[in-house]
């Protein structure tokens, strides 16, 4: 660990949480939760003190306050979870060779904010796992969480060996974003917006089926007829145990492969083994704890259509799914989807999140959108040049065509400090040319004859910045 630092206390505000807190699972536990949070808002205003954790062993050990501070912060969500984040570091981020700055902020001595970070050269980012997940500060509910993530802000500004920042897919409300709204230096960059459906607002399926294009459910009866006449033994089956878990992760990941691949597209998280073993990772825990929905079609022992995703709390975060190309016309993924939804409405579930990405079959089913942010800026006179320079796009394919044989002729040492300055480069070049986001797209209903049948996310070519 390194550093300690200690801010004064700016005048009081209090960002916009998420609205409407989880459901009660235990009585006394949420007493105990309220009554520590009323002691935590009777607490004069006061300078958290910060360090930032560098090693594994030092995040291995912030496990039991993590999780109670994401309790106490109604921070249920899997992108807030000590284990996802601990694996995105040991999985991810140490072996790509980037640097842990996990900063921490208490107030006498009790774990009130968790800012996962790292360092990428000389780039400072969120902690990732190289996949699309929601990211912001954890803190402590209070009327002067604000001040304390400003207080963050800061120490992490005046403490950190990076000259640029890129802090991406900040999920609103956000604590973070609030106070990057606020700063001169953050520019916003790309963004998006989340399709959820809110299924609070309705009382069942058959109300919520009410609001979606005719077409579609005249066409989901249709289909659901042909697959029944023509596979008798079509099922729909909730996974329930590890085995067939891990064999049905493992055939929606073939089935991305072989879609992507017939439309050469890289595969992205399917073909890349750090990645694939933190999902593994993630829906084996989830599943234990009783955190996930998987589920499948099926024709007997063949999968015709499957797909998993996560509870977070009173929310289900629908994370991937696939179908069997072969049986495409009956557009068995639209009519798992039906299942899972409904599985949703029986749980009790109030939000279904499809994840941000531009499919049409996610404008048809969505009823809202929650908007992400994200930002990038300088954090010294280096990082300012650096993002000046990138505006002009100087790694332009004719200006690297000039410059390649010059670089060729540097000596080593020379050409290894360049190298690690021109990725800098790229880096920022890419966010910069990131667009803020659009308003919410208007619905698109899906052809009746199945011809949108489709994965779950736009897979896309490597490179850029999106993580």
């Amino acid at each position: 660990m390194v550093g300690h630092w200690s801010a004064a206390c700016p005048a009081s505000w209090t960002p916009d949480w998420i609205g409407e807190p989880r459901r009660s699972v235990d009585d006394a536990e949420d007493r105990d939760v309220n009554c520590i949070r009323e002691r935590t808002d009777r607490m004069r205003p006061a300078s958290l003190e910060f360090i930032t954790i560098t090693d594994s062993e030092g995040f291995r050990s912030l496990r039991a306050e993590w999780v109670s501070l994401c309790s106490r912060a109604n921070r249920s969500h899997l992108f807030s979870s000590f284990d996802w984040w601990l694996n995105a570091w040991l999985f991810y981020a140490e072996p790509l060779g980037q640097k842990l700055r996990l900063v921490t902020g208490r107030h006498d001595g009790r774990l009130l904010l968790v800012w996962p970070l790292v360092t990428d050269r000389r780039t400072l980012r969120m902690l990732s796992t190289g996949m699309f997940e929601y990211r912001d500060v954890i803190v402590e509910p209070s009327g002067f969480a604000g001040q304390w993530v400003r207080q963050a802000w800061s120490y992490v500004q005046s403490s950190v060996d990076a000259d640029v920042f890129i802090l991406q897919n900040l999920r609103m409300p956000s604590a973070l974003a609030t106070e990057l709204r606020q700063q001169p230096a953050a520019t916003p960059i790309g963004g998006g917006w989340c399709p959820l459906i809110r299924l609070d607002r309705f009382a069942d399926w058959d109300a919520y089926a009410a609001t979606l294009p005719k077409s579609l459910i005249a066409d989901q009866r249709r289909q659901w007829k042909r697959m029944s006449r023509d596979m008798p033994g079509i099922s729909f089956q909730v996974i329930d145990c590890e085995d067939e878990l891990a064999r049905v992760m493992e055939w929606i990941r073939l089935q991305k492969i072989a879609w992507a691949e017939a439309r050469q597209l890289f595969p992205g998280w399917c073909v890349t083994v750090r990645k694939w073993e933190n999902l593994r990772r993630a829906a084996r825990l989830a599943l234990a704890e009783g955190r996930l929905i998987a589920v499948a079609l099926r024709d007997g022992d063949q999968i015709v259509s499957a797909g998993w995703g996560f509870i977070c709390g009173d929310e289900y975060l629908f994370h991937a799914f696939a179908y069997d190309a072969a049986r495409s016309t009956y557009s068995p993924s639209r009519l798992l989807l039906e299942r899972l939804v409904r599985t949703c409405f029986d749980r009790g579930i109030r939000s279904f999140d499809f994840m941000p990405g531009e499919r049409p079959f996610k404008r048809t089913w969505a009823t809202d959108y929650v908007p992400t942010e994200s930002y990038v800026g300088p954090l010294n006179w280096r990082g300012a040049c650096l993002l000046r320079l990138g505006k002009l796009k100087p790694l332009s394919g004719s200006v690297a065509e000039t410059v390649r044989p010059l670089y060729r002729r540097l000596p080593r040492p020379a050409r290894d400090r360049l190298r690690q300055v021109l990725g800098e480069l790229s880096m920022v070049t890419d966010a910069q040319t990131l667009k803020p986001p659009a308003p919410p797209p208007t619905g698109v209903t899906p052809a009746p004859d199945g011809s949108r049948e489709e994965p779950d996310e736009p897979v896309k070519p490597a490179g850029g910045v999106g993580r």
